[in-house]
């Protein structure tokens, strides 16, 4: 079975993550014979390691940048490589791939929803959501929101973001050697968050929370583990903003990290406030760890797997946030993870690799 993927990037992302995840896998447990194709400058490391997966890497012209360049080097690769299926990871942009491959007669095309926006629909996204369902013949999505987010009420299967849920279990040395390594006393409160440094992922409303926090618990610490986009001033924007709080001495930016299970081991607490999401890998990898979870309403609410989950809003100040980091402070609970099979990556990829064999049976001529 040959399988080709898309993605609009290859650096430190979560679908990133995911596409490792599971290629890894499907290469290695199945014989699945996959390659990701890429639109933007990829992670070096990142890209290197896909590669040893077992993932042929292509990257093709962004269509910012030349919108024929990009339909012509789509054309030629899913022409040339005659994949089964086409597994496209761009949400409203997965319409691009998969009308090429619906043309040239790949049998499996598959749309995934990673992400679910909120607010008023403009006419351009629903044109591509109608695209979308046009060109795909299976609709998957990572979760019950993202789904409905791009299809609507057309049906669709639910792939949860899995994870190797042993590597990130709480270690005592991972912990003691992170906050040695960042100057953070032992009997200190780690307040931990990784992401890109965008719009979306609102870290200045979780500066402003912690600035709060740390008013009456100065033996308080926030670590922001993430870079920002080149093309935008947002780290610039909140690392001025961090400067100008009293909190900004016990406030640590971490930058460049490609490997990050040793952190959820250092924090006392896991903090999201996106603005919004899909089923974001960082706040799966956290539970298991067995930390609290303090997440935005805004996220798909299926990323819940623990006992140790908040969802607050971010729309009514940063008040509740406080309090909850006070309510886990003074709380003293059990770090040990039973485990879930939703986000159980063995269990899960067999899953996928049911789907694209039942899809290809089904869709193939004859």
């Amino acid at each position: 079975m040959k399988v080709m993927h898309f993605t609009a990037g290859f650096v430190n992302g979560g679908v990133e993550q995911v596409l490792l995840n599971y290629t890894g896998k499907l290469n290695k447990e199945y014989g699945v014979d996959e390659s990701i194709v890429y639109l933007h400058k990829a992670d070096a490391e990142k890209k290197k390691l896909s590669e040893q997966l077992g993932n042929r890497m292509y990257q093709i012209p962004a269509r910012r940048e030349s919108l024929l360049g990009n339909i012509k080097a789509t054309y030629k690769l899913i022409k040339e490589e005659r994949p089964d299926v086409v597994h496209s990871h761009m949400s409203l942009m997965n319409f691009f791939p998969l009308t090429i491959a619906k043309i040239l007669g790949v049998p499996v095309r598959v749309s995934h929803s990673h992400l679910a926006l909120c607010g008023p629909e403009s006419t351009k996204n629903k044109i591509y959501k109608k695209l979308t369902i046009w060109s795909a013949n299976e609709l998957v999505a990572c979760g019950e929101e993202a789904g409905k987010y791009l299809y609507g009420n057309k049906d669709f299967h639910i792939l949860f973001n899995a994870i190797d849920q042993k590597k990130y279990h709480f270690n005592q040395n991972s912990r003691d050697e992170i906050r040695k390594q960042y100057n953070i006393p032992e009997d200190a409160f780690l307040i931990g968050n990784i992401g890109r440094i965008v719009e979306q992922k609102n870290q200045k409303f979780l500066v402003a929370a912690f600035d709060k926090f740390y008013e009456q618990n100065p033996n308080s610490y926030l670590m922001i583990i993430g870079k920002g986009e080149k093309d935008q001033n947002i780290e610039q924007r909140l690392e001025t903003y961090i400067i100008n709080k009293k909190s900004a001495a016990n406030i640590i930016r971490v930058k460049g990290v490609r490997s990050t299970e040793k952190f959820y081991s250092a924090f006392d607490v896991f903090a999201m406030p996106s603005l919004y999401e899909g089923l974001p890998v960082v706040a799966i990898e956290a539970q298991a760890s067995g930390i609290p979870t303090v997440l935005s309403e805004n996220i798909d609410k299926s990323v819940v797997y623990s006992d140790k989950v908040d969802l607050l809003p971010i729309n009514q100040g940063a008040n509740s946030w406080v309090q909850k980091f006070q309510f886990w402070k003074n709380q003293k609970f059990d770090r040990s993870f039973k485990g879930n099979d939703n986000y159980n990556i063995r269990v899960q990829n067999k899953k996928l690799f049911d789907w694209y064999s039942l899809w290809l049976k089904k869709n193939s001529e004859g």
